[in-house]
């Protein structure tokens, strides 16, 4: 049974007072964070409103497109871009039905059209920056029907991607860092929890709570930091559903024969069995980066025996790291391809961070062991060489 004292830690002291600066830092990042989620659940919500659906419709030459219906389209002037028609007509079974597209040409305009923070603050800074990428990299934005900007797109999306890394990963930069041992944290919170199964007064659930809160304190975890570790992607990765949707050289743009609009899974039930390429690349690199944190975890070197207990959460932990893996498997092979390429890319750096953290913890635990083994020898060296001066006095 997990018996450790947390007192301690609950116990404020003058060493515990905090730098106005950490402080100023700490509540920046409390703000951001609201700032993020209030945007990511308005963005959400109005992503599924008529103005901002983006359908599939047929035009006139029988070929499925993406259209934003009566939304809008991401134009980027100021880089080139000249954008597509206005409008355009489709016929249906009740005759000519017609789709209007709203521009949006300027970071102002993403205000005045969307009247969203989400559009505003994510969706068209992260189009400018990939769009300016394919710019970089094809010279052009205009769409002669000559070319797909297929290493273009990639790495541009590439280079977007490890942007965005970069920006959650300064909001997160602690969680990550110890995201292993969060790991271990479970399996400690298991064992304090299994101590107060069975009571059922006040008493003993605020001293459960306490406890968690020294075990948080003690291990230098804010319980705060890893929720923000958890959904601080999720704004960007919704932009990135937008802008692949919205912006019209995207629309327009492939890799190969991979479209960027278009759904995996719907390209393989009409036989284009290339986008299974999407499919068994992401899935093995998901499931690596879910749960590579847990592995490392379990296979570390010179841990103690764990109980019962932690091998109990451990396990609870990888079943429901594998409901996500599952989920966001489904997820992947439902949206347009380049969301899913993104997705391939931020998988595959966030194994490259993981690994990163973990082996500059083993390196700083090693040195820090080989420093604390040179004191006990020079210690020791030293008592000797006392013990050796008393012996030749006497």
């Amino acid at each position: 049974m997990y018996k450790q004292d947390y007192t301690k830690y609950l116990t404020k002291t003058k060493a515990n007072k905090k730098n106005p600066w950490k402080v100023a830092f700490f509540w920046f990042k409390i703000v951001g964070f609201l700032f993020l989620i209030i945007s990511m659940l308005w963005g959400c919500i109005q992503m599924y409103q008529p103005n901002f659906t983006v359908g599939q419709v047929t035009d006139m030459t029988g070929k499925s497109i993406f259209a934003p219906g009566v939304g809008f389209e991401i134009i980027i002037k100021s880089l080139g871009d000249v954008g597509s028609k206005n409008h355009f007509f489709v016929p249906t079974s009740e005759g000519l039905s017609e789709y209007g597209w709203n521009p949006v040409y300027s970071w102002g305009s993403t205000f005045a059209v969307t009247k969203s923070p989400f559009y505003g603050f994510f969706v068209y800074p992260l189009a400018f920056i990939l769009v300016g990428f394919i710019k970089l990299f094809h010279g052009s934005l205009v769409d002669d029907g000559s070319s797909s900007f297929g290493i273009s797109v990639f790495f541009s999306i590439l280079l977007t991607s490890l942007i965005i890394r970069g920006i959650t990963l300064l909001f997160s930069w602690k969680a990550q860092k110890n995201q292993e041992k969060m790991q271990s944290m479970t399996s400690k919170q298991a064992e304090i929890q299994a101590k107060y199964k069975n009571s059922t007064d006040r008493a003993a659930k605020q001293k459960q709570g306490m406890e968690l809160a020294a075990l948080y304190k003690k291990e230098g975890i804010s319980p705060l930091g890893a929720l923000a570790g958890s959904f601080i992607t999720m704004p960007f990765l919704f932009a990135m559903f937008s802008i692949i949707k919205s912006t019209k050289i995207l629309k327009v743009a492939s890799i190969g024969e991979i479209s960027l609009i278009e759904q995996p899974f719907a390209q393989i039930q009409q036989g284009n069995w290339v986008y299974v390429s999407i499919i068994l690349v992401y899935l093995p690199l998901q499931i690596v980066s879910m749960l590579l944190p847990t592995f490392l975890q379990i296979f570390k070197k010179n841990k103690g025996p764990i109980t019962e207990q932690q091998k109990k959460a451990r396990k609870k932990q990888i079943i429901m790291q594998s409901v996500f893996v599952v989920v966001f498997f489904f997820i992947v092979a439902t949206v347009a391809s380049g969301v899913a390429i993104y997705w391939i890319f931020s998988s595959t750096f966030q194994i490259m961070q993981t690994l990163g953290f973990h082996f500059a913890r083993e390196n700083k635990n090693k040195n820090f062991k080989k420093k604390m083994a040179r004191k006990k020898e020079k210690l020791e060296k030293k008592q000797a060489k006392i013990a050796l001066k008393e012996k030749q006095q006497a």
